[in-house]
């Protein structure tokens, strides 16, 4: 095998967002040195090992097809396109003699095979200081609906709690380390693995099936690059991984998707520990001000899907890092902003304090940058309603933390739809953003849903906008209306109305 990197220099002809990093590498009979193969089945996340295929045969259950053609001799080529990718080469290089192997796993297993917490078991899971997620608070309400919004990932499957499981460990022998193969929870991803070393893990678009309003499926890679690109270019304060979009061949086949580096250090994931309730405590759990560049990401890209199954904790010692993932359902068209979802954060009590100074610079940079920043995510091909939304998310954030200095929980709340009556009703935001797309020329109104819920409705996709109006408008409702709407919450635990 071999790994051949592309970069742009003095002496290459390529240049900006040409630049392409491809690594070719040959899976071959090597894969039928393995001694020991298991392939778990995928219908049952409960099965034992007496349900597996050993030794890539089993005569009382056959293996899947998946299974038993992953055995075969594969040749693989991974091409990794987008801007500045000169930083995702530092972060994925492959070492030299080094053998690529390329496995389909589940991005869960990815991410924390190995480490504490991965099965669901740690140390604190479901204790009385662990935050409820959105469904488990809409489950404790006899009266709510039941077909409230979803946590799912960018593979489209709905993630269930306790059902983690942990990656096979490696077989060391005649240097050949064994792979799980398995479609598993959250849909089919490809780890890519050099020796003992995880690199990334690719994420092809036929795999989604994610149901948000106005976001389709086929363009998660695009807005998990564009995430990234928010994040980096403001220092990666947030720490998402390094993500591009990608194409990788497997047999010939090519298949369109994203990679997104391997996260160090991950323990588990956020929903497997207990935050604790205490202010003290939870800042020792995990800094305010890291915290808090989570949360101005978040709230600034709109993520609809920030369950706590997409936020990694890091390090085993105190305080613990964040390693967020899985941003493919984030930047809707502007007029879709119904479903925010923070779960993960959220009711953390060290986002209910002021802003750290340092935050509130970041909300200052992330405006300042956002020229820039919109510029190179329309090049990766963002379509410009969500370039809106990035633009007033971002305006949002900057009003919010950095001028008015109003804690990221409760700026927080002004984004999401109130759960004490099944988020039907508009959110404080999304008004705004109806009366301010109307002052600006947009035909934007409020219809009632078949679920009977509130929701914003534009002709002829928002043609007739007039943006920079628009976004003076909100500006100057938020500096004026923003302050009191936080005094009206009704609660910590999100929600807003009008007295």
């Amino acid at each position: 095998a071999c790994g051949a990197l592309q970069r742009d220099g003095p002496g290459s002809s390529g240049g900006g967002l040409a630049r392409i990093l491809s690594i070719s590498a040959t899976m071959n009979s090597a894969m039928r040195n393995f001694k020991k193969m298991k392939f778990r089945p995928t219908h049952s996340p409960k099965s034992d090992d007496s349900d597996s295929c050993q030794g890539g045969h089993n005569d009382s259950e056959p293996c899947s097809p998946l299974s038993a053609a992953s055995g075969m001799g594969r040749t693989c080529t991974v091409e990794i396109h987008g801007p500045r990718t000169a930083s995702i080469m530092a972060h994925m290089a492959v070492k030299g003699g080094g053998t690529l192997q390329i496995a389909q796993v589940t991005e869960a297993q990815f991410h924390t095979g190995g480490g504490a917490g991965a099965s669901g078991e740690a140390k604190g899971y479901g204790g009385p200081d662990t935050p409820m997620t959105r469904d488990a608070r809409m489950k404790s309400k006899p009266n709510t609906r039941k077909n409230s919004i979803k946590r799912c990932d960018t593979m489209g499957v709905i993630n269930s709690q306790n059902m983690r499981e942990k990656l096979v460990e490696k077989i060391h022998e005649e240097g050949v380390h064994e792979v799980t193969l398995d479609a598993g929870q959250t849909g089919q991803v490809f780890a890519l693995e050099v020796g003992d070393e995880k690199i990334a893990v690719f994420k092809p678009v036929e795999g989604e099936k994610f149901k948000r309003k106005s976001l389709d499926p086929g363009e998660g890679s695009i807005r998990e690059e564009a995430v990234y690109l928010a994040d980096r270019l403001v220092g990666s304060q947030a720490g998402v991984p390094v993500t591009s979009r990608a194409s990788i061949k497997v047999d010939g086949e090519e298949l369109l998707g994203s990679v997104q580096a391997f996260v160090n250090n991950a323990i588990g994931f956020i929903e497997d520990f207990a935050m604790p309730r205490a202010v003290e405590d939870a800042e020792e759990f995990v800094r305010q001000q890291e915290a808090e560049a989570l949360a101005l990401l978040d709230m600034r890209v709109f993520n609809m899907d920030r369950h706590s199954g997409n936020l990694l904790l890091l390090r085993r010692e105190k305080p613990h890092g964040l390693g967020p993932i899985d941003h493919g359902c984030c930047l809707p068209r502007w007029w879709s902003l119904s479903e925010a979802i923070f779960d993960a954060w959220f009711s953390w009590p060290q986002l209910q304090c002021p802003p750290r100074k340092a935050t509130r610079s970041l909300a200052k940079k992330a405006y300042e940058q956002l020229p820039e920043t919109c510029s190179m995510v329309g090049d990766i091909g963002l379509e410009a309603a969500a370039i809106v939304t990035l633009r007033l998310c971002t305006l949002f954030v900057f009003v919010g933390v950095a001028e008015l200095g109003i804690p990221c929980g409760q700026l927080a709340a002004l984004m999401l739809r109130d759960e004490e009556n099944g988020f039907q009703e508009l959110s404080w935001l999304e008004w705004k953003v109806h009366d301010a797309s109307v002052a600006a020329g947009a035909k934007c109104r409020i219809e009632v849903n078949d679920r009977d819920d509130e929701e914003l409705v534009v002709e002829a996709e928002g043609e007739g906008l007039e943006v920079d109006a628009f976004l003076e408008h909100l500006a100057a409702v938020f500096r004026a209306e923003m302050c009191e709407a936080v005094a009206n919450l009704p609660s910590r635990d999100g929600g807003w109305h009008d007295d």
